[in-house]
């Protein structure tokens, strides 16, 4: 990446949080929001403290592949390159396509050729994602909590379901499909990306994720007096995220907090009282793992002539 691009990209970000900023201290002032005291306050903390654990998770996931393909690294490293894959996601638009590469650029020294496990981290991360927030769907539809699009959202929650299991257990064809590439190739790639059906702690490990960053939404959202169900948090989580992935701006600013407005108005939240929740909701998911991730290296990376190699 040339120089004058990582400068652009670091004035967007900044430009970015300085918007960003405007709209939810106006929208905090002007929208009718509940009392916010020290137990708000605590729930904020908390909601911050489960993003961070979700990212924990994600590095053991991360390290865990790369034992798997026969390597080792220590877990501080792991979790400082699940902090930079995360942040360089959040900064550049469709950054998801560039964790692993940022991920086992991190960890080079200690672990060579762990673009596969990245990789393997990655996809388990979108696949578990998928599933849960199908299930979520179909459950809040049977409860009666969803109060529209039930016939769609049932189809919508089925089609998750299945592209969800078919990343999460096609990994294993992906793994062999990179057997097949040529050598140099695969010494650039690593070990093939999670060649094996995930196991027993792949699975702990991404639903662990998945469930701490949903816990931090629950948290905010109990904060401002949102009363979600678990299963209610699952599926405005998944549709917020999956909305987040959708090309065009970084991190899908703008999108997540969308698709996060839209899921509560379906379950009857008016976007006028979840606007602002959701606004913070986005500092905890968005600008903390961005800020954490360009301490923990991000900007380092950024700082390469071009993408590097994930192994030598």
């Amino acid at each position: 990446m040339r120089r004058f691009r990582r400068r652009t990209l670091f004035v967007i970000a900044a430009v970015a949080a300085l918007g960003y900023a405007v709209v939810l201290v106006i929208s905090l002032r002007n929208l009718d929001l509940p009392p916010f005291g020290i137990v708000a306050i605590l729930l904020l903390l908390l909601a911050g403290a489960a993003q961070l654990a979700g990212q924990y998770f994600f590095a053991r996931l991360f390290r865990h592949g790369v034992i798997e393909s026969g390597g080792s690294v220590p877990m501080r490293p792991a979790f400082r390159a699940a902090l930079v894959g995360s942040g360089v996601a959040r900064l550049i638009p469709a950054g998801g396509a560039v964790t692993p590469v940022a991920m086992a650029w991190m960890v080079r020294e200690e672990a060579r050729g762990a673009g596969g496990a990245a990789m393997g981290a990655t996809v388990l991360n979108y696949s578990g994602l998928l599933v849960g927030t199908g299930f979520a769907l179909l459950w809040v539809i049977n409860r009666g909590l969803f109060e529209s699009l039930e016939a769609g959202t049932w189809v919508l929650g089925i089609i998750a379901i299945l592209i969800g299991l078919l990343l999460m257990f096609g990994l294993r064809f992906i793994g062999l499909l990179g057997k097949r590439l040529p050598h140099k190739l695969r010494e650039r790639m690593g070990p093939p990306a999670d060649s094996h059906i995930p196991d027993g702690r792949s699975q702990l490990f991404t639903w662990s994720r998945l469930a701490f960053e949903a816990f931090a939404l629950f948290a905010v959202m109990q904060a401002f007096g949102i009363h979600l169900t678990p299963m209610q948090t699952a599926a405005a989580f998944g549709a917020g995220q999956l909305a987040g992935g959708l090309p065009g701006t970084p991190g899908g600013l703008g999108f997540a907090e969308a698709g996060l407005v839209g899921a509560l108005a379906a379950f009857g939240f008016d976007a006028q009282v979840t606007l602002g929740p959701v606004l913070v909701y986005r500092v905890v998911s968005y600008w903390i793992p961005l800020v954490a991730g360009l301490v923990a290296g991000g900007s380092t990376f950024l700082k390469e002539t071009s993408l590097p190699p994930i192994a030598k």
